[in-house]
């Protein structure tokens, strides 16, 4: 397999991508909605105003492009190609990630039970969930779901914004690491990157960047 697969998804598939991303939750839903794209979709391209790059080699993300931002996020699956089409999988337990775990996974992380102080409502979610599609292998899903919810998810982004532009304060130009108010922060560039540049800056095989005050 290459080491990266473009995605040239529809309209549907980009309004997702558009959505800021707030909490961990989020992040999970994304990255379980692209497992899908990627099983449904590889090999298609069309005119759209995304794209989705995974690159696996050393480095494992996902990488997203539109307009004025980049945004990536850590891919914790392997990937097999198999004809024209990709087996997605977890590495440690070789459990494939097929339409059936997909679905069960994406009705888990879309409850709100996630975001509750109470665990019984998270335990009686997933149960329920795994009851509903047949599913009867329980420590599966509790493999994955725990694999998901502690994930390193390393995410970062790229924007062009001259709506909110403000000196070193908000340059026009900048990277916003982290997700969460409590813990992003932005570092300036000084002109406009490519998705090219913004892959060889995660990528650990290239050389590093390096901030220039």
């Amino acid at each position: 397999m290459e080491k990266y697969i473009e995605i040239y998804p529809g309209e549907y598939f980009t309004d997702k991508i558009m959505k800021p991303i707030r909490k961990k939750q989020d992040v999970i839903l994304l990255l379980l909605e692209t497992v899908k794209i990627i099983s449904d979709n590889v090999g298609k391209t069309a005119d759209g105003q995304s794209k989705v790059i995974l690159y696996k080699d050393k480095m494992s993300r996902v990488f997203y492009e539109t307009k004025d931002k980049f945004f990536s996020i850590s891919f914790p699956f392997s990937i097999e190609q198999k004809g024209g089409n990709f087996k997605i999988y977890d590495k440690v337990t070789e459990l494939e990630i097929d339409s059936r775990r997909l679905s069960m996974l994406i009705r888990i992380f879309s409850s709100e039970s996630h975001m509750a102080l109470s665990l019984e409502r998270v335990v009686d979610d997933i149960l329920e969930s795994a009851e509903d599609y047949e599913y009867q292998n329980i420590d599966e899903v509790w493999y994955l779901v725990f694999l998901l919810w502690n994930m390193e998810d390393g995410y970062i982004r790229y924007d062009y914004d001259p709506l909110y532009e403000k000196g070193r304060i908000h340059p026009l130009n900048h990277l916003d690491i982290n997700y969460s108010s409590e813990a992003t922060y932005k570092i300036g560039i000084n002109r406009k990157i490519s998705i090219k540049e913004f892959i060889n800056i995660l990528d650990i095989k290239a050389d590093c960047a390096f901030i220039v005050g």
